[in-house]
């Protein structure tokens, strides 16, 4: 039943799922190392800014503490968007990456495997 089945070389195929192995450990990687980058500033902003509301002794101190922290919102939201922006453009990337890999492996496969054979059916 099985004879009829033509040989084909299956290690063509493994290339692209290597590919995409490869792209979707470096995608994790990458979002890992920003998301722990970000955990560490915002820790650090936390201590910062404790320690000044700590020393905060009289209205001008408070003043400047709510001005501060008023600038820092600012800040932050404006590299919140940037950061949006550039994950934005990551993801675009990726996912033109993946399309590339996938018609390359459309490739492969067609290359790969010889055209099916048709049979005509004989007259009964």
């Amino acid at each position: 039943m099985f004879n009829n089945i033509p040989a084909v070389d299956f290690s063509a195929f493994a290339a692209p799922i290597q590919k995409m192995i490869d792209l979707n450990t470096a995608a994790i990687i990458k979002a890992f190392e920003v998301q722990q980058a970000a955990a560490k500033d915002l820790l650090s902003l936390s201590q910062a800014r404790t320690k000044a509301a700590l020393e905060i002794k009289d209205i001008d101190g408070f003043t400047a503490f709510v001005t501060e922290q008023s600038e820092i919102t600012n800040s932050s939201f404006q590299e919140l968007t940037e950061s949006t922006q550039v994950a934005t453009e990551d993801a675009k990337a990726y996912f033109a990456e993946v399309q590339a890999i996938l018609t390359e492996s459309q490739e492969v496969v067609a290359k790969a495997a010889p055209a099916p054979k048709i049979i005509a059916k004989k007259a009964a």
